[in-house]
Parts: C-alpha cells; sequence; structure tokens
C-alpha cells in the first residue's frame, strides 16, 4: 500500500508537493526535534548532491543545445543574457518606484527591531546529525563558461567525437534527475517547511513587515504578469496558457526555495510549452543562473523597508546604482536556498552602509520569504525561453 502511495506522489508531483507543504507545518508544530534534525540531515545530504549535479547538468545541456543551434548559437546567447539582464534590472527598478512612494507611510521606525526574532531556535540546535560533503567539480558560472567554450568549438570545428560524449552525458544526468532527484524532491520540501515551522520562522514571517511582505509579494506577482504578457505578445501564443504550463515549476519553486532543486521541473514544464528543443536545453539551465527578477524585486524592498525602519537615508541615484550593479553581482550566487542574499550582502553593506543589525533582518526576511522570489526567478525563465525561441527564429523554424 505504502509503495502504491509513493508512486502515485511521484507520478504526480503537485499533489506531492502540496501534501508535503502541509505535512511539514502540521508535524513542524508537534514532532520532536531529534525527529526534525533527521529530516534537516537529509536535506543537508540532498542539498550537496545538488550543487554537485548542477553544473555537471548545466555543462551538458547547455554544450549539447549549442553544439545542435548551429550557426545561431551567438544570437541566442546573446538574446538570452541580454533579456535576463533587462528583466533583473526593470523588476528592480519598478520595486524601487513603488517602495518609495509606499514605504515611507507604512513603515515605523524602530531601532531594536531585532528583538522580534528572540523566538526562533538558535542555529546550533537545528543542525544535522552529520554531512556529507560533495564538492562540485565546478560552480555553475564555470560550468557556464566551459559549455560555452565547448559548444562554440564543436560548431566551428565539427568534432563527432565531442559531440557524442557530451550527448551521452546528457543522458546520464537526465536519467539520474528523473529517476532519483525528482521523486526526493517531496521529502526535500518536507524537510524544508519543518525546519521551518520548528524554528518559529513561520511566525516571524507572520508578524514582521506584515505590509511590506504583501506589498512585495503583488510586485512580484505584477512582474511576472508584465513577464507572460510580452512573451505571449512576442511569440504570439496565449500569456495565461503558456503560464499555465509552467505552474508545476511555479509551485515547486514556491515550495523548495531551489531553483537548482526546481531545475528538472522547469525543464519538464518548458518542454511543453512549444520551443524549440534546443533553446529550451540552453536558456532554462542559463536563466536559472542569470535570471533573478524575483530576487531582485524581493531584496529591493525588504532593504529599503529595511533602511527607513532604522531611519537610515538614501537616494534614488543610490539605489539605481545598486539595481545595476546587484543584477551583476548576484550571478554568481547558487541556485539553493538564500543563495542570493548571501551572494549580494557584502554590496548591500558597502553600497548600503547596513550594519549587523540591519543584515540580520535582512538575510533572516530575505531566506524566510525565498520561496516567492525563486518561484517567479523560475516562471519567468519560461517568458524569456518563449521570447528567444521567438527571436532566434528563421524562416524554416518560425512555426514552432
Amino acid at each position: 500500500m505504502f509503495y502504491k502511495f509513493f508512486r502515485f506522489l511521484s507520478g504526480n508531483l503537485i499533489v506531492a508537493v502540496l501534501l508535503m507543504v502541509v505535512l511539514g507545518i502540521v508535524l513542524g508544530s508537534y514532532m520532536p526535534l531529534w525527529f526534525v534534525r533527521i529530516f534537516i540531515t537529509f536535506n543537508g545530504i540532498f542539498t550537496s548532491v545538488l550543487s554537485f549535479i548542477v553544473p555537471v547538468l548545466i555543462l551538458a545541456l547547455v554544450t549539447s543545445a549549442i553544439s545542435e543551434t548551429g550557426s545561431g548559437a551567438g544570437k541566442m546567447l546573446v538574446w538570452t543574457v541580454a533579456l535576463a539582464y533587462i528583466s533583473t534590472v526593470l523588476a528592480g527598478l519598478f520595486t524601487l518606484g513603488v517602495s518609495d512612494a509606499l514605504f515611507p507611510q507604512m513603515v515605523t521606525i524602530h531601532t531594536d527591531a531585532g528583538g522580534g526574532m528572540s523566538g526562533v531556535l538558535p542555529k546550533e540546535a537545528l543542525a544535522p546529525y552529520f554531512t556529507f560533503d560533495f564538492p562540485p567539480m565546478m560552480d555553475t558560472m564555470s560550468a557556464l563558461l566551459l559549455s560555452f567554450m565547448l559548444g562554440l568549438a564543436m560548431l566551428k570545428f565539427k568534432l563527432p567525437v565531442l559531440q557524442g560524449a557530451v550527448l551521452e552525458l546528457r543522458n546520464v544526468v537526465m536519467m539520474v534527475i528523473e529517476k532519483t532527484i525528482i521523486p526526493l524532491l517531496p521529502i526535500f520540501i518536507f524537510g524544508v517547511f519543518m525546519k521551518m515551522t520548528i524554528a518559529g520562522e513561520m511566525r516571524m514571517v507572520t508578524h514582521v513587515y506584515l505590509k511590506i511582505i504583501a506589498v512585495m509579494v503583488l510586485l512580484l506577482m505584477v512582474v511576472l504578469l508584465l513577464q507572460y504578457l510580452i512573451a505571449g505578445w512576442v511569440s504570439k501564443r496565449n500569456p495565461f496558457m503558456l503560464f499555465h504550463k509552467m505552474f508545476p515549476a511555479f509551485l515547486t519553486a514556491l515550495a523548495s526555495s531551489s531553483s537548482a532543486a526546481t531545475l528538472p521541473v522547469t525543464l519538464r514544464c518548458a518542454d511543453k510549452m512549444g520551443a524549440r528543443k534546443n533553446v529550451v536545453n540552453f536558456v532554462i539551465p542559463m536563466c536559472a543562473n542569470i535570471h533573478l527578477s524575483g530576487a531582485c524585486v524581493r531584496t529591493i524592498a525588504l532593504a529599503i523597508a529595511t533602511m527607513l525602519m532604522f531611519d537610515v537615508p538614501y537616494s534614488g541615484a543610490q539605489m539605481i546604482g545598486f539595481i545595476f550593479i546587484f543584477s551583476v553581482t548576484v550571478l554568481a550566487a547558487p541556485g539553493i536556498p538564500g543563495g542570493v542574499i548571501m551572494a549580494a550582502i557584502g554590496m548591500i553593506e558597502a553600497m548600503l552602509g547596513f550594519h549587523d543589525e540591519m543584515i540580520g533582518i535582512i538575510v533572516t526576511l530575505s531566506i524566510a520569504l525565498d520561496s516567492v522570489g525563486t518561484a517567479v526567478n523560475v516562471c519567468g525563465d519560461g517568458a524569456l525561453m518563449m521570447i528567444v525561441n521567438r527571436l532566434t527564429a528563421d524562416a524554416k523554424t518560425n512555426h514552432c
């Protein structure tokens, strides 16, 4: 009976994710800490394995996609990078305008705001029982650079042996993803929500910055809507049907807070949107690392709210400069929960003048709200993919 139920969940990812979210919140409220730490230990190992696999997945998919693209590879690369950066910057500028207009009336100045976090369990209490470290052979940006080098070399010099090896590597990695990572993903999500509940983070998110969070979520949805409206117009498709096809990836990212964990699901959903296969395999893994519009909205909104709360002055020019540099700096952020804020923390301190207490607040809230920004990042990748698919289509592939 249990085996049949597990098989059912494996074939119905949305049902499995929703069920694990509910179970994680409920059991996190009642189960003892030793039980929760079992799943914290599993999640640590799972995340380490993902960190190892994702660069290999990117290397295999992007390299093979470039080699199979033909003369359009350079054009596809330029459009993907340009659109991802523009989308991230515009999302940040839009958030700046709305936040600057609304937040001063919504935020009360407090110099002891950090005291509201005293109910959260200390980090040591939520440590895993043990860890296994699987260091990746390279980071994601190195994998992207190597992918471009190998893919373009195969295009120019016609290297059939190397191309065959890359295609075989792609098949092996995708088999590991489909047979191992995706079936274990609901357990990972269960552990994430159980840890958040027992740590008190669910209560903290409810009571801290409630109005700010509501506005931020609305901004994220508006950004996502605009992305799909533009994608629908460019690709001549129904934007709401395009979003519907990406919804399982949106939900998975919302639950896992990890673009890396969601990447296999994103690829599966993107395959159903009607883009060319080589575009899917090129744009989706690449945008998982460079398209961070949701993360930019979250970071800018929380940064402005925190500066207002601590009465730290800022200027529009200062924030605009921060947005442009942030959109480049976070390209090196790992696709794991909290990866963006960890990569950006030095820049936030240097450019915005955050002190230790302010940094503690924005890091805590960013990680607690990471899932919403990640979901917008991931789902927005599908919109950008459809735009790239249209812009790089030649006369023979316009019907795609």
